[in-house]
Formats: structure tokens, C-alpha cells, sequence
């Protein structure tokens, strides 16, 4: 009999740290953040490149908090409500520049043991792999259609060795059409990105292959999970 998949709480940051705040309170295994730095290098809890046509790279963090309706967290405190919580981190890294910073904030937070980066970037899990050799990464396979390198996501496993991952975060429509196959026989546990349809939920909950359902209704998925048996393989 195969433990059941652990839920992670995928909480946009519209929801800012009252949505940190319930994501924690749900009882879910894992925590996921954003993370981007400002233009004068502070880390900071946000999904999006931009904030009023403005890029954050290019904004001071005062200046993005005074452009956003709600408080944006730093990074270093987001992970700190995590940790107090008692769920492990998922820290899905959206550019390059953040992987030393992230890891080191990470290990400190939680241990080394309690955390997972995702990112699409292989040469960011290379560069945290060689620093923080302990830390577990997840390489995330899903682009859009328009996207460069879409058609290697169908098959990413040369990507996800190249990578010295530990785990893939795979986008459901992929993990539907083959992909999730492919990398259940190579021995990658792959974490399922984003799932909040109830039908679809079930059917990922029940797959061995399944280590980690990531969802924006973490009490919903954790009530099918513990109502369900265990999956067998």
C-alpha cells in the first residue's frame, strides 16, 4: 500500500498574507510562494513580472508595496508563517538571480529536509543542486503552446537528469496526455500543478505516480484524500 499523495496550498498572491495566512490553516503539507526579487534586491511573495505596467525589477520594494492593494510579503517572512505552521515550504522560483538567496532563507526556515524549490529553469536547480546538494528540486515541465520550448515539455526527462532534479512539477493537461507515464518509469515522484477540479483531483489522489497534488483548494483536496483509500500499485 503506497502513502497518499501530500497536498501543497497554491495561493496566488491577490490573496497577499491574509491568503499566506489560510493557506497555512488548511492543514495542507506544503505552503507554495512565488518568488521574484525588486530592483533594489529585496525577495518578495509575487506571481507576476509587473505591477501597473511596471516591472518589478525595476521597482524599489517600497515602491511596489505602495502599487499593490495589499501588503506584498518578503520572502523571509513569508517562510517564517510557513515554518510557524508546522508546512514545509514549495518555493517556485519565476527568474533567474534568486536560487542562492532562496535556498539559504530556506534552509534556515525549515532545515534542509523541509522544502522544495520548483523552477523551469534548469540551470537554477544546477546552481542550488551544487550549493545546497541536500535541498530538494523540482523541475517544472508545463509551458504554454506559444511558448519557446513547449514541445520539449512532452518529453523532459534528458531536462530533468540535466537538471540533477529530484522530482518534476508537471502541469495536469501534460501529466494527462503521457508525460506522467513517462516519468513514473524513469522513478521521478512528480508534483501535479494547478488542480481545483474535483473529478480531476480524485483521479490524481488515487495515482501512485502522484507525490504531491498542488491546488488552490487545499481543504478540498485533503477531504477527498483522507476519505479515500490509500492508492496500490
Amino acid at each position: 500500500m503506497e502513502a497518499k499523495p501530500a497536498v501543497s496550498a497554491h495561493r496566488r498572491d491577490e490573496a497577499g498574507l491574509t491568503g499566506l495566512k489560510d493557506a497555512v490553516d488548511s492543514g495542507a503539507e506544503y505552503v507554495e510562494i512565488d518568488i521574484r526579487r525588486t530592483g533594489d534586491g529585496r525577495l518578495v511573495v509575487h506571481h507576476d513580472p509587473a505591477i501597473g505596467g511596471l516591472p518589478l525589477n525595476r521597482l524599489t520594494y517600497r515602491r511596489l508595496q505602495e502599487l499593490s492593494p495589499r501588503p506584498v510579503p518578503l520572502v523571509a517572512d513569508a517562510m517564517e508563517i510557513i515554518a510557524n505552521g508546522g508546512a514545509q515550504g514549495h518555493l517556485d522560483l519565476k527568474e533567474r538571480g534568486c536560487e542562492h538567496e532562496t535556498a539559504e532563507l530556506a534552509v534556515a526556515a525549515f532545515g534542509v529536509e523541509n522544502f522544495v524549490v520548483t523552477t523551469r529553469e534548469v540551470t537554477s536547480l544546477v546552481e542550488i543542486k551544487r550549493n545546497f546538494p541536500k535541498a530538494r528540486t523540482a523541475l517544472s515541465v508545463g509551458r504554454g503552446l506559444w511558448e519557446r520550448g513547449a514541445a520539449r515539455d512532452l518529453a523532459p526527462l534528458r531536462l530533468i537528469r540535466e537538471a540533477g532534479a529530484d522530482m518534476v512539477a508537471l502541469n495536469h493537461r501534460l501529466a494527462r496526455v503521457g508525460v506522467l507515464r513517462q516519468c513514473g518509469r524513469a522513478g521521478f515522484p512528480v508534483m501535479i500543478w494547478t488542480v481545483n477540479a474535483e473529478p480531476l483531483m480524485r483521479r490524481f489522489l488515487g495515482d501512485p505516480r502522484v507525490a504531491v497534488l498542488i491546488t488552490d483548494h487545499p481543504g478540498v483536496a485533503l477531504g477527498l484524500r483522507d476519505a479515500s483509500p490509500s492508492p496500490r500499485r
